[in-house]
């Protein structure tokens, strides 16, 4: 593995190079400094991130981010794992949700093996995989998204469209054809190589499939839902919004996941005052390229303001006081056309939207490690405990 990482930065390296006029000797001197002023980045953060850019970062400083190695200490350091089960098991969520009355998805059914959930919290529920088969072969409602109860960035997740009785397969957006035993059994039933972050005892959602805003539809040409990423950071002293991070779908893509912008997804950064939408990254840099406009509708997505911007940041701050021990939120929001409507929230969610240029670490975000960091356990908090340069 270490083989194919040091390929990796060679050519990310190279691609500087071409596209920055910056040899290779002098990279490894930036990212030397880099290190030194903040020992958590390491040269894949240097490319990532695009650091070696000093018109991109602006104002910004290596100090401000946080690399990929040190990115799950930042949850342990500020969110106590006994306050984050709504984080990682979806059906805790909607329960949480439904008791607080916040806007989530209609939950259409539940498959939780062992024991039969009550309704109460879905339409109906399912205890045995075969029953769930038998309810997914008598639908007449489609369509309808499925993901599991516990899982990462969207391992899992189709949106099924219908039925094919002939076949007996549930038919996806992308225009797959799943046979309803398949999914069943060696989808929800094993542990897949794809699902490695699945827990099959945790069972499957079956939720209604939003509609996005109009105007978003519009835009991007597809009834996909087009997630916001809003992470916040709170604890008793107060609430900041940290960033936003507006994950477009484009195409026949099933969700807006944009881990490996495989399908033709992109990204762009969301002005946390006004909801517009700054820069636009399609890939992962330095081989990505900065978005201007929608590939499949040809038409501008620079300085879209998002609608209902707004009511989405009242909802998350709204939201954040159901999980308070939850100091550093990771919130994916819906813009649908009948308003906001919360998807989940994420404990060690990805930080990886600070391919735009600007760090999570604000001062508000530095108080909290501070504030609530073990120095003996987390080398990122010991740092900022000495009140030095990271």
């Amino acid at each position: 593995m270490p083989h194919f990482k040091q390929l990796s930065v060679l050519r990310d390296a190279r691609a500087v190079t071409a596209s920055h006029h910056k040899g290779l000797l002098r990279q490894a001197i930036e990212i030397v400094r880099m290190k030194k002023r903040n020992p958590g980045l390491g040269a894949s953060d240097y490319f990532a991130f695009r650091l070696y850019d000093e018109d991109y970062l602006g104002t910004s400083r290596p100090e401000d981010f946080v690399g990929w190695r040190e990115e799950g200490d930042v949850a342990l350091i500020l969110n106590a794992r006994s306050g984050v089960a709504p984080a990682w098991d979806k059906l805790i969520f909607a329960i949480f949700a439904r008791a607080y009355g916040l806007p989530v998805p209609r939950l259409r059914a539940l498959y939780r093996p062992g024991v039969a959930p009550s309704t109460a919290i879905a339409e109906i529920s399912f205890d045995t995989r075969e029953k769930l088969a038998a309810w997914l072969r008598e639908q007449a409602e489609w369509p309808l998204f499925a993901k599991p109860a516990f899982s990462e960035q969207g391992y899992g997740c189709f949106c099924f469209t219908g039925y094919d009785r002939r076949a007996d397969a549930l038919t996806t957006k992308r225009g797959e054809s799943i046979p309803v035993e398949v999914f069943t059994g060696e989808i929800l039933g094993t542990l897949r190589h794809e699902l490695r972050s699945y827990k099959r005892e945790l069972g499957y959602l079956f939720q209604e499939v939003l509609r996005p805003h109009e105007r978003i539809g519009e835009l991007l040409g597809t009834d996909t839902i087009s997630g916001v990423r809003v992470i916040l950071a709170q604890d008793e002293t107060g609430l900041e919004f940290v960033s936003a991070e507006w994950k477009m779908a484009i195409g026949d893509s099933d969700t807006d996941n944009i881990r490996d912008y495989s399908r033709g997804n992109i990204s762009g950064e969301v002005d946390l005052a006004t909801g517009r939408v700054k820069r636009v990254v399609g890939g992962q840099w330095p081989h990505a390229s900065l978005v201007t406009r929608i590939s499949t509708t040809q038409r501008t997505v620079s300085d879209f303001v998002l609608p209902d911007w707004a009511e989405a940041l009242a909802l998350c701050r709204r939201a954040a006081a159901m999980v308070p021990l939850m100091r550093m939120q990771h919130w994916d929001i819906a813009l649908t056309n009948r308003g906001p409507c919360l998807l989940e929230v994420n404990d060690m969610g990805s930080l990886a939207g600070q391919v735009y240029g600007r760090g999570v670490l604000t001062p508000f975000v530095r108080t909290l490690l501070q504030r609530h960091g073990n120095p003996a356990r987390y080398a990122l908090a010991k740092r900022l405990a000495a009140r030095r340069p990271l």
